[in-house]
C-alpha cells in the first residue's frame, strides 16, 4: 500500500490540475480528467491502445538494445586503453549534446519515415550515455590487480571474465536505469516527428485535428507507460545497482 501511495497521490494532482484547466479553458481546448479518462477507456476497449503501445515499445526496446550492444563493447574497449578513451571522449561529448530532434531530421532525410527513425533516435540519444558509464567503470577498477594478473600470466580472457565484467557490471546496471527512462520518451519524440505508427504518431495527429480528448487520453498513455516502466524495471534496477555496486560506483 505504501508503493501505490505516491502514485495515487501524483494521479489526485494531476487529476486535479485536468479539471482546474477544463475549468478555466472550456472543454473544447482541456477536457475534464472524466472525458479523458472515458477516451482512454475507449482506446482500450478497441485495442488502439495495445498496439500503438507494442510499436512504442518495440522501437525503444530494438534502439536501446541495439545501443547497449555498442556502447558497452566499445566502452570496454575504450576503458581498458584509456590513451583510446581521451582521444574519443571531445567526439562522445558531442555526441551527448546533440538533441534527438538533429538526428530525428538527419534519418527523415536518409531513410524517410517508419521505424528506423525512432530506432535510430533511440540509439542515438543512449549510446553515449552506455559507452561513458561503461568506460568510466573499466577506469574505476584497481589497476593492481591488472598488473597482478600480468605477473602471474594469467588468461586475458579469464581476467575479462571474472575481474573487469563483474566490476563494470555495476556501472552500466545505474546507467541502463537512465537509459530506459530515457528511450522512450526518445521514440515518443520520433514517432511524433517521423512515423504513422505508435503513441508519438497518434499524438500527432489528434494534435492536428484538434481532438482534445483523444490527444490528453494518449499523453495519459505516454504517462502510464513512463510510470510503469520506473516501478516495474527502473526503480528494481536502481536498487540492485545500489546493492551489487556499492563498492565498486559511487554512490
Amino acid at each position: 500500500m505504501k508503493a501505490l501511495l505516491p502514485c495515487l497521490v501524483s494521479g489526485i494532482v494531476l487529476a486535479g490540475l485536468a479539471a482546474l484547466a477544463s475549468a478555466m479553458l472550456g472543454p473544447e481546448l482541456a477536457p475534464s480528467p472524466g472525458a479523458i479518462l472515458a477516451a482512454f477507456l475507449e482506446l482500450a476497449r478497441s485495442g488502439e491502445l495495445f498496439r500503438e503501445l507494442a510499436v512504442t515499445l518495440a522501437r525503444g526496446a530494438l534502439g536501446i538494445l541495439l545501443a547497449n550492444a555498442a556502447g558497452f563493447s566499445l566502452g570496454l574497449a575504450a576503458g581498458l586503453l584509456p590513451g583510446a578513451l581521451r582521444l574519443v571522449s571531445p567526439l562522445v561529448a558531442a555526441l551527448q549534446a546533440c538533441p534527438p530532434i538533429l538526428w530525428i531530421s538527419l534519418v527523415l532525410v536518409w531513410a524517410g519515415t517508419g521505424s528506423v527513425v525512432p530506432v535510430a533516435t533511440v540509439f542515438a540519444a543512449t549510446f553515449p550515455f552506455v559507452f561513458s558509464t561503461t568506460a568510466q567503470g573499466v577506469l574505476g577498477l584497481d589497476r593492481r590487480i591488472f598488473a597482478l594478473n600480468r605477473l602471474y600470466a594469467v588468461p586475458k580472457g579469464r581476467i575479462l571474465r571474472l575481474f573487469v565484467l563483474p566490476g563494470v557490471f555495476p556501472y552500466w546496471l545505474a546507467g541502463l536505469s537512465t537509459v530506459l527512462a530515457a528511450g522512450w520518451k526518445a521514440a515518443a519524440v520520433a514517432e511524433f516527428l517521423g512515423s504513422h505508427q505508435g503513441i508519438g504518431a497518434r499524438i500527432f495527429w489528434n494534435y492536428h485535428k484538434l481532438n482534445m480528448e483523444a490527444l490528453n487520453a494518449w499523453a495519459l498513455a505516454l504517462i502510464l507507460l513512463g510510470v510503469v516502466l520506473e516501478a516495474g524495471i527502473i526503480v528494481p534496477l536502481r536498487r540492485r545497482a545500489a546493492r551489487e555496486g556499492s563498492g565498486h560506483a559511487p554512490a
